[in-house]
């Protein structure tokens, strides 16, 4: 079963300022898919559209086999995607790194205890547990992504859209994301400029080039 496909998408910002036109992406459940791109190829507009984020200007989106028509169709979907943006000041809101983390979690009624539990995990993981009770505006860039990227990793959902997770990071913080991912069965799709953490986790690379999209 595909977890995504996409059939003639495209987008078009106010001002018909054209992104992308006739973009076709198939992901298998379970797959994990990199996009690569330069900056302002359309990478991160694309996952806002597979997020439901932004609508597209014309073509298909469907999730799991489901069409996602309208809004309420993708908020049905939200409890099972997992979405990084690329900017972690877009994700951070809460006064202390610990209860970021765990926001979500207790947002769809996670005990205290539990989501304390799953927090601490994830923060052991990627080595920020020191951490817990700074306040996340306060960080360099590197933790700040490395926060807002726990607190979608924590959840454990079905599919993670994640651009640019290892955007400030050091080799072995990606290294510590690719183990994370790989040990669980979900379905990714990843966006990256760094080679080495898209060979490391993998299994197809789609190019975002000239307003099309291949596979590479």
């Amino acid at each position: 079963m595909n977890c995504i496909v996409t059939q003639n998408l495209c987008f078009s910002y106010p001002g018909k300022i054209e992104v992308f036109r006739n973009l076709d992406l198939s992901v298998a459940c379970g797959e994990k898919a990199g996009v690569i791109g330069s900056n302002g190829s359309g990478k991160s507009t694309l996952f806002l559209l597979l997020a439901g984020l932004l609508a597209p200007s014309a073509g298909d989106i469907a999730l799991w086999g489901k069409n996602m028509r309208t809004m309420d169709d993708f908020k049905a979907m939200r409890t099972k995607i997992g979405f990084l943006f690329q900017d972690p000041e877009d994700q951070l809101f809460c006064p202390t790194v610990e209860e970021d983390i765990a926001f979500a979690l207790l947002n769809r009624e996670v005990s205290r205890k539990e989501a304390q539990e799953k927090v601490e995990r994830i923060s052991d993981v990627l080595e920020i547990g020191h951490l817990a009770k700074r306040i996340p505006f306060h960080l360099s860039w590197g933790q700040k992504k490395l926060v807002a990227l726990a607190g979608v990793l924590v959840m454990e959902t079905e599919l993670m859209i994640l651009d640019e997770p290892t955007d400030g990071l050091d080799r072995k913080a990606g290294e510590r994301i690719i183990d994370h991912l790989k040990s669980f069965d979900c379905t990714v799709l990843v966006s990256s400029h760094d080679p080495g953490f898209l060979d490391g986790i993998c299994d197809s690379r789609y190019s975002l080039k000239n307003k099309r999209l291949d596979e590479c």
